[in-house]
């Protein structure tokens, strides 16, 4: 029997092809919360609040085939809302978080249904948009009435509607792969970050390895690989041996200053050593606020404000926790409260989502414009600063790859954002202490391997 296809295969295939022929071989099945945290969902208890005061019918059957006959009962029966229906059709299974009734005319008399999917992110993403195209085939071979729109509602309730005729082609495209790949058929594999989602990632990355393959070059663009590979260079190696002039001369399609800083990568990535372009961009005092913020998206909620207080060779951490969401707004304010004490002073943080959080929860609790200023202007991203400045051999630049590389070590060797996630979540389920003091010593070490990089970048000779 062929393998199913479901909704989140196709959140696979746009993220790491490889995932979805590693689950097809080994039958992987990740946990139900871990689903949620990949694919930006939000915890059931969430979705229902968000669902409070609308007419739904909840469909609570665990076993599939059992929640597809419940599923349809409602749906012959005109309920207005149901919630985590279930739809099969041949090898297609569908789990639309939301099956809701429009007017019109379906097999069902006259009224049919449209699919929704609940969402963290404030972005329409196009796995959002693939999946819709999904539900609307499935609803259209189910009802004899194809929707024309998807719609997604954001932790916020507001709902955002997309044409799905938008995406159809690439649907197709999409849905025509992963049955080759279901088949039996291997696809050319691409090492990016979205890999890191998948649970098979180190077997890319080992892969890619093995392989040489270009794709081992931070953020390089399929586009690009094309380009080198029709020149002749197909393997990190080949790449870094040869003098970028003679690179320039057969590889047309990519402008110089961009083959010029691949062959660098490439180089870097060959010789297993970093380069210095140029000083990296950082004041030089010693008073300093490293920041880092943890975040529960399954929830949508910020539980854990942490800054490192940096006055010369005295290092002081503090952690502005939430020990639920609903303390969310105390530990901001008190988050705040601190930062305001430190005037002028350089606010370091690694990558943009600290700025995306303090522009959504000053928005959110209406915080002083003035500190929100302060905190736009004072802040830092390392992340900026060292992309500009330093090549290192490194197929991915997040704090985690940087920081080991130059030698910093995480207590825990399962350190991660999801874990942290995770661990925040047993602790609100089980209250198992150690859980929340996982979190707050993975925070800690975030903040002082973002201050360890700093101090680095500073000491680095041209």
């Amino acid at each position: 029997m062929r393998p199913r296809i479901y909704e989140h295969t196709f959140y696979q295939y746009l993220k790491c092809p490889s995932w979805v022929a590693h689950d097809a071989k080994a039958g992987h099945l990740e946990d139900a919360l871990r689903r949620r945290l990949q694919e930006d969902g939000l915890l059931p208890e969430v979705e229902r609040k968000l669902l409070a005061n609308r007419k739904v019918v909840e469909i609570v059957a665990e076993d599939m085939d059992e929640a597809v006959v419940h599923t349809l009962e409602e749906m012959k029966k005109g309920a207005q809302s149901i919630y985590r229906g279930v739809l099969i059709h041949d090898r297609f299974v569908a789990r639309p978080d939301i099956l809701e009734r429009v007017e019109g005319k379906s097999s069902f008399g006259n009224y049919y249904y449209i699919a929704c999917d609940i969402k963290r992110s404030r972005h329409l993403k196009d796995e959002y948009r693939v999946q819709g195209c999904f539900y609307a085939e499935i609803l259209g071979l189910i009802q004899g009435n194809k929707p024309i729109q998807g719609y997604v509602m954001r932790p916020n309730g507001e709902i955002e509607s997309y044409l799905l005729s938008e995406t159809a082609t690439r649907y197709h495209l999409t849905l025509d792969s992963i049955e080759r790949i279901l088949d039996g058929d291997a696809e050319p594999h691409f090492l990016t970050s979205d890999c890191k989602q998948s649970p098979w990632f180190h077997e890319c990355k080992k892969q890619a390895v093995i392989c040489d393959d270009l794709s081992r070059l931070n953020r390089i663009w399929r586009s690009e690989v094309k380009e080198f590979n029709s020149a002749g260079f197909t393997t990190v190696t080949e790449l870094a041996a040869v003098h970028p002039d003679l690179v320039a001369s057969k590889v047309t399609g990519v402008a110089r200053d961009r083959l010029e800083f691949l062959h660098l990568q490439a180089r870097a990535l060959a010789e297993k050593r970093h380069f210095i372009l140029r000083p990296v961009d950082l004041p030089a005092g010693d008073t300093a606020l490293i920041v880092d913020v943890e975040s529960d998206p399954l929830r949508d909620a910020h539980y854990l404000f942490g800054v490192l207080e940096v006055n010369g060779k005295d290092e002081k951490y503090h952690a502005f926790l939430a020990k639920d969401p609903e303390h969310e707004q105390q530990a901001w304010e008190q988050f705040i409260k601190f930062v305001r004490g430190y005037i002028g002073t350089p606010i370091y943080h690694y990558g943009w989502s600290e700025q995306d959080i303090f522009r959504s929860l000053g928005e959110k609790y209406g915080t002083d414009r003035e500190v929100l200023l302060m905190l736009e202007e004072q802040s830092i991203d390392i992340l900026v600063r060292l992309r500009e400045a330093v090549v290192f051999p490194l197929s991915f630049y997040s704090l985690k790859d940087i920081a080991q590389y130059i030698g910093f070590r995480w207590r825990h060797d399962d350190a991660s954002g999801l874990n942290s996630v995770l661990w925040f979540e047993d602790w609100l389920k089980s209250g198992n202490q150690q859980s929340l003091q996982d979190v707050i010593d993975y925070n800690e070490d975030d903040v002082r391997a973002t201050w360890a990089l700093r101090n680095w970048s500073l000491s680095q000779p041209l």
